[in-house]
């Protein structure tokens, strides 16, 4: 029997989470829709107390407690079983403590540095942080009390998360990242995400916006869908099954990358072994998080459109088209089980939030493989 899973998709949390539940029931009782799952893409803040404040990089005048010491306490507890990735404003000495993901409050769990988690028979693959060249060749050397420069430099990628990444061999339905892939913008319209957002123009044209890793994974995995955020702008592109998101003649070396390029080449065990076409053998390594599983996690994914145009990723989307930018609204889609199908892929920048900040039937697991300790 066919099942459909509702998710939400929200772009920077900021630490709104209140705002973004709320909004979420909402649009449950209006839809008449149960929301199965959201995925927060990036800057969730789970900031518990002052102390954790200090440790996030970003203005003063953004650093704001938020709401998710609520449910780090257990004064409130998430209405919808959550999952997210970190960006580069986060409270920097949580995220470290749970490098390998966790769970940061009841029904809110992070996926730490790079990772899988099950849900519902969906594979979600996820990455944390943004790009930044002359930090990605390097291991994780900041130390507690995470003050300093440090405080940055932890969110951003290393090689070592993209090389876990590059050893997945079975079909992912959705990644999940904070930075956009690099070269996306030419998948989508370009001169609508330009008006926008008219200072992306010199990063557009020199080909740096995004990361490089994001768009070697995306090259990769080819996951039925993207999500990103950073960006504070809702774009929507779509790249073929079959197409090359970088120029013809590249040799596994994203163009954008001036330090550390050897460490970003493909392992030869990956280079020329289409992720769709390996063996989906069960992981022995995998951790499971819940009693609860599903007949059916084996199968791959196609999405169709629900009624409500405005709230859903259409698959496929018309080409070159724009979405309407929304406030504070998180996009839904209806995920559907079916037999393995050749949908084409789409990616989805996500951006739920504008660019100011306001003063179960499933089971949840974790894939992980034996790899070196990154320190």
């Amino acid at each position: 029997m066919r099942r459909q899973l509702t998710i939400a998709i929200e772009g920077c949390c900021h630490g709104q989470l209140d705002d973004i539940y709320r909004h979420l029931q909402q649009q449950q009782q209006r839809l008449n829709k149960t929301v199965d799952l959201l995925i927060i893409c990036g800057d969730f803040q789970a900031v518990r107390n002052v102390t954790d404040l200090e440790t996030m990089s970003c203005p003063n005048k953004y650093k704001q407690v938020g709401g998710f010491y609520r449910y780090y306490t257990g004064e409130r507890k998430a209405p919808i079983p959550t999952v997210f990735v970190g960006g580069n404003h986060e409270a920097s000495n949580h995220m470290r403590e749970l490098y390998y993901g966790g769970w940061v409050a009841p029904n809110i769990y992070y996926m730490g540095g790079s990772g899988v988690v099950k849900f519902g028979g969906l594979r979600i693959g996820g990455i944390t942080g943004i790009f930044k060249d002359f930090d990605y060749a390097k291991g994780y050397y900041e130390t507690p009390p995470f003050r300093g420069p440090g405080r940055a430099s932890m969110h951003h990628v290393r090689s070592y998360e993209a090389f876990k990444m590059l050893q997945i061999r079975r079909p992912l339905d959705i990644v999940v990242s904070h930075d956009w892939p690099q070269y996306i913008e030419r998948y989508g319209n370009t001169d609508e995400l330009l008006r926008k957002k008219p200072f992306f123009e010199a990063e557009v044209s020199r080909g740096d916006l995004g990361s490089p890793v994001n768009a070697l994974l995306l090259e990769r995995l080819r996951p039925a869908w993207w999500f990103s955020a950073h960006m504070h702008v809702r774009f929507q592109a779509e790249v073929g099954s079959h197409e090359s998101i970088f120029n013809e003649g590249w040799n596994g070396i994203p163009p954008y990358s001036t330090q550390g390029g050897e460490n970003m080449r493909r392992p030869a065990s990956v280079a020329d072994k289409p992720i769709a076409a390996a063996a989906a053998a069960a992981n022995q390594d995998e951790i499971v998080m819940s009693a609860i599983s599903d007949d059916d996690e084996d199968n791959t994914t196609t999405c169709e459109p629900p009624s409500r145009p405005r709230l859903a990723l259409n698959l496929p989307p018309p080409k070159h088209s724009a979405t309407e930018e929304t406030s504070a609204e998180s996009v839904m889609s209806e995920i559907t089980k079916a037999e393995p199908d050749m949908a084409p892929k789409q990616v989805d920048m996500t951006a739920a939030e504008t660019d100011t900040r306001p003063n179960g039937d499933s089971s949840l697991e974790q894939e992980v493989s034996e790899t070196a300790d990154p320190k």
